[in-house]
């Protein structure tokens, strides 16, 4: 009898543990969305002070020293061989070409604009979670995620008066897709070694590159011209230690909590939160049609999620 009763509370103790690390997992990620939500936004105050190479660059190697900063105060073991390999294929993605390619993309569309064509991310980025793990989705995780990224291919269309994206969109879809990547093989590799130091170390493994095309990019340019305005210094300020460090440090850590293709499911919200931002910081206009996208996309990622929680409960 007793042996049954210590059975049952340590099943009990087992789920609660697993609901309770199931929660954090939710708190981390959406802590890590919200400071992702400002990152268009951010990035346009920067574009009234600085040019988009400068801020890409400075944003990579800004965010790069302070993760060796806190890997040299922290004395952090080294990754193994294999965990260096994904983590720089993961910097690649989200230290250099999404910065890079969104901050140009910026200057000819709107911060709304971009955020609604970047909801593809968490479908992309479950996508990308659910390959590289080899784990078997159901179909109508696959039919959800298509019709999510339909939508957004419509809208690109529509905005674009034509069948043909602009290249503003292009460089967009192109850096999402980077992006996802680096957030599943990152994600998962904080499973390994924990979400904070996966950041530090992507980073890290970054500094040398991005402290180098920084450094060249500014004397090929003659220095830095003066900026007397404070939302520019704002905006880069934000982008280097909030949205290339702090947001992904509380991101992973959320993935590697809950896994890669649930939590990632939450970043759905960015791109509601990124509208509301533009409209309230920039004046942006948000029209009725961008709405009715961000609408369908949020329905697209409950029915995903939905479809996941199915296939985990048979």
């Amino acid at each position: 009898m007793e042996r049954t009763r210590l059975s049952c509370s340590l099943s009990n103790l087992r789920l609660s543990n697993v609901s309770l690390e199931e929660l954090q997992g939710w708190i981390f990620t959406s802590a890590g969305v919200a400071c992702f939500s400002l990152s268009f936004v951010t990035a346009r105050l920067a574009l009234r002070g600085f040019d988009p190479a400068l801020i890409a660059l400075a944003r990579g190697a800004g965010a790069g020293l302070v993760a060796v900063a806190c890997v040299w105060s922290g004395n952090y073991s080294l990754p193994n061989s294999k965990q260096i390999l994904r983590l720089f294929v993961a910097a690649v993605g989200i230290v250099f070409i999404f910065p890079i390619f969104t901050t140009v993309a910026l200057q000819s569309v709107p911060a709304s604009h971009a955020a609604t064509i970047a909801a593809i991310l968490p479908l992309l980025t479950a996508v990308f979670g659910s390959l590289r793990k080899r784990e078997k989705a159901p179909v109508s995780f696959w039919l959800f995620a298509g019709f999510g990224t339909f939508v957004v291919i419509c809208f690109m269309m529509s905005r674009s008066n034509g069948l043909r994206p602009g290249f503003a969109d292009l460089l967009i879809v192109i850096a999402c897709i980077a992006c996802a990547y680096g957030y599943a093989e990152g994600g998962l590799v904080s499973q390994e070694i924990g979400g904070w130091r996966a950041i530090c170390w992507i980073l890290v493994f970054s500094t040398p590159l991005a402290v180098t095309l920084l450094g060249s990019y500014i004397l090929w340019k003659g220095g830095v011209r003066q900026v007397d305005s404070p939302s520019a210094w704002f905006g880069l300020l934000y982008q280097i230690l909030v949205s290339q460090f702090l947001g992904f440090a509380f991101y992973y850590r959320g993935l590697a909590l809950g896994g890669v293709a649930k939590m990632s499911q939450v970043q759905q919200f960015q791109s509601v939160l990124a509208v509301l931002a533009a409209g309230i910081i920039l004046a942006e206009r948000i029209d009725i049609r961008l709405w009715v996208v961000l609408g369908l996309l949020l329905v697209a990622v409950v029915a995903s999620r939905w479809s996941l929680q199915s296939r985990a409960g048979t």
